[in-house]
């Protein structure tokens, strides 16, 4: 509210200016009302979403699950060195 407002609500008297305090008054109740509920709104998510993130970060090996629910996962690449030798039972032609 500009202060220009503010003072032709103030010159036009007493009874206006209670009114829109009560106006205010209530607006204030109800902003104050929407921010408790959206706080435990989020207060109750935020919950949730780490309750789901334990969930997925859970698999055979820390939990009870068997390991056939642990889904698809890279393949270990192999520690093995390729040499240049021969192998030991080579096919003859």
């Amino acid at each position: 509210m500009s202060e220009g407002k503010i003072i032709e609500i103030y010159n036009q008297g007493l009874t206006q200016v209670m009114s829109v305090i009560r106006e205010l008054t209530n607006e204030i109740k109800s902003l104050n009302s929407q921010v408790e509920t959206l706080s435990k709104d989020n207060k109750a998510l935020s919950n949730r979403v780490k309750s789901l993130e334990s969930q997925v970060n859970k698999n055979s090996n820390n939990s009870s699950k068997p390991p056939s629910s642990d889904g698809f996962k890279k393949k270990t690449k192999s520690l093995r060195v390729k040499t240049d030798k021969n192998p030991r039972w080579s096919r003859r032609s």
